[in-house]
């Protein structure tokens, strides 16, 4: 089915009251819109990013609707401004495909995270991604089985596409195969040498993998096998695990058969993905602003230990529950014991690489700020500090810092909206913070 064919209709179920709509005649100009469609377990806002930005570079109208941000020219959502669900009803799909048509783009980006894929079951998607499959990584809402066969839902039983399958660290041979298995379409795999024998997959029948990886805190430089040739890719993006990213952006391209190897590294040496281990070099220190505690922080021990960095001070918090808007499933007892799991998980994991830490808020909610700090001061071991203002704590620690030190400002990438009661929010976010105070200090 595509896009012309994808008529408009409303089904009401009576148990779910759950609306689908379907659209006709969705084309742009004379050739039809090409919609790229990325799930996984990590690495879909980055790859879907690097996409996304790798067409603009093209001279192409690519739309991009990511939790890294909406890029539209027809939106009035500010670009990289973080979007916790970039696609969370079938108004907002159709309100999306109305933009990349009045856009005139020729190409739509989109992120697909879990609760995303029931609502694009009917679409007509040209390219369908599967950056990598972490069985455990939502446990806080589905069972193994439930997110395994979700995942899986967004490859089968779909119209023709072409897919893109990644052999991530997470995944298990078995599982690997499962999901090359889900349609008779064409497939474009990737992966990495070391992941395809660890897993006793034939490296000939992978068509994009890294080959060599070299990281330091001044970037990665890859060498990538793509369809039997060798290139070496250079990027002032940091961490590893970012690499297969940038491998599985180039099969999505090829998927499109638009990559060029040498544009490619063209347009990702100096590109920053936003609120993604965003790196600020200041008089001898580095700060870096993130999401996710690991694999970051096992990284920066690396650099600490080939002395790269002097004391590695880490800035966290947690997200509280209970906020109004939030689904109700942020409001169960199973979350907020799951929270209370990953709480305690996440602080030993800090505990084995910080040197100091300052706990701060997170999108506490309904739930009392200082307590989860207290309880998450708790669980450590290393020096820490408590400063419930996220803004404060940001001058703080880079007041307390010396030359050499890392600063790694976790937990919120570029979002700005930061719930901090059951019903109130203040903008802020940490890299505006970090660029005003600097400023502030003259540096």
């Amino acid at each position: 089915m595509r896009l012309k064919e994808f008529k408009e209709k409303i089904k009401v179920k009576n148990n779910q009251k759950r609306l689908k709509k379907e659209y006709q005649n969705k084309k742009t100009q004379e050739k039809e819109l090409k919609i790229i469609g990325i799930t996984g377990s990590r690495g879909k806002s980055t790859t879907a990013y690097i996409v996304h930005e790798y067409l603009k570079s093209l001279g192409k109208k690519s739309v991009l609707y990511s939790s890294l941000g909406i890029d539209s020219e027809s939106s009035i959502v500010k670009k990289d401004e973080a979007c916790e669900v970039p696609i969370n009803s079938i108004e907002t799909l159709d309100g999306i495909l109305e933009e990349a048509k009045a856009y005139e783009a020729d190409y739509l980006v989109l992120e697909v995270n879990e609760s995303s894929i029931p609502l694009l079951k009917d679409m007509p998607i040209d390219v369908r991604v599967l950056t990598n499959f972490n069985p455990k990584h939502n446990e806080e809402h589905y069972s193994i089985e439930e997110y395994k066969n979700l995942k899986k839902a967004f490859f089968e039983n779909v119209d023709e596409c072409v897919c893109v399958m990644g052999l991530g660290s997470m995944m298990e041979k078995e599982d690997y195969e499962e999901f090359i298995q889900t349609n008779n379409y064409p497939k474009i795999t990737f992966g990495s040498k070391y992941i395809c024998e660890k897993r006793g997959v034939n490296l000939n029948k992978i068509n994009h993998y890294l080959h060599e990886l070299y990281d330091s805190l001044n970037g990665l430089s890859m060498q990538v096998m793509v369809n039997g040739k060798n290139y070496y890719l250079n990027t002032n993006n940091i961490l590893p695990h970012n690499a297969l990213n940038y491998v599985c952006a180039m099969a999505t391209l090829d998927a499109l058969k638009v990559l060029n190897v040498s544009k490619f590294n063209d347009c990702i040496k100096d590109l920053k993905i936003p609120g993604r281990e965003e790196v600020l070099k200041v008089k001898g220190r580095t700060i870096v602003i993130g999401m996710f505690l690991n694999p970051s922080l096992e990284t920066f021990k690396k650099y600490k230990q080939n002395h790269e960095i002097n004391q590695i001070k880490v800035l966290t918090g947690s997200v509280g529950s209970g906020f109004k808007t939030w689904k109700d499933v942020y409001k169960t007892e199973k979350f907020i014991n799951e929270r209370k799991k990953a709480r305690e998980f996440a602080m030993k994991e800090v505990n084995k690489y910080a040197d100091f830490v300052y706990l701060t808020e997170n999108d506490n909610a309904k739930e009392d700020v200082n307590q989860i700090c207290s309880e998450l001061q708790s669980y450590l071991t290393v020096p820490s500090k408590i400063i419930l203002d996220r803004a404060e704590a940001i001058k703080k620690m880079i007041n307390e810092s010396s030359e050499g030190d890392l600063l790694f400002i976790s937990g919120r990438g570029n979002k700005r909206v930061l719930c901090v009661s059951e019903d109130k929010v203040k903008l802020m976010k940490d890299k505006d913070v970090v660029e005003e105070y600097l400023k502030e200090l003259g540096r």
